[in-house]
C-alpha cells in the first residue's frame, strides 16, 4: 500500500509560512532588544545624574557646616568607591546692587562631575558669608570666584 501523495506545491506554502514565521518572530525579537537596550542606558544616565545631585548637595552641606573649604581647592576627588566623581567648590560675593557696597551673602556654586561618563551636575545657593566663618573674601585665581 502506498501512502498519501502530497503536492509540491503544498509542502512549498508550508515551508513559506514556516519561514516568515520566523522572520516576524526576529523582527519583533530585534525590537524589544533595541528598546530594552534604550531602557537600561536612559536608566544608567538617570542613576549617574541621581548621584551626582546627591554629592552635590552634600558637598554644599559641607561647605555650610566648615567641613569643606569654600573654595579655591579646584576640582577634589571623592573618597573610594565614589572616586570617579570630582566635586569642585566655587564661591563668587554678591552685591546689592551696581552702586551698593558688598551685601555680605556668598553664591557658592558646587559642580559635581564623573570622569568616566559625560555626567556634569550645578547646584548653588546663596548663604551669608559669615556661614564660612570668615567675613573676608579673595578672588579665586582659577574660577574668577572668591576663596575665603
Amino acid at each position: 500500500m502506498m501512502g498519501p501523495v502530497r503536492s509540491s506545491g503544498r509542502s512549498g506554502a508550508a515551508l513559506l509560512e514556516v519561514l516568515l514565521a520566523v522572520a516576524l518572530f526576529a523582527a519583533a525579537a530585534a525590537i524589544v532588544t533595541s528598546a530594552l537596550n534604550a531602557s537600561m542606558g536612559s536608566l544608567e544616565r538617570q542613576r549617574l545624574g541621581l548621584q551626582a545631585l546627591n554629592l552635590a548637595a552634600s558637598t554644599l552641606a559641607e561647605v555650610q557646616l566648615g567641613i569643606r573649604p569654600a573654595a579655591g581647592q579646584g576640582q577634589q576627588p571623592f573618597p573610594t568607591p565614589l572616586d570617579a566623581w570630582t566635586a569642585e567648590v566655587l564661591a563668587s560675593p554678591m552685591d546689592s546692587g551696581p552702586t551698593a557696597g558688598p551685601s555680605g551673602l556668598v553664591r557658592v556654586e558646587v559642580v559635581v562631575r564623573h570622569r568616566e561618563s559625560l555626567v556634569v551636575q550645578r547646584l548653588g545657593e546663596v548663604v551669608r558669608a559669615q556661614a564660612y566663618g570668615t567675613n573676608t573674601l579673595t578672588p579665586s585665581p582659577r574660577s574668577g570666584g572668591v576663596a575665603p
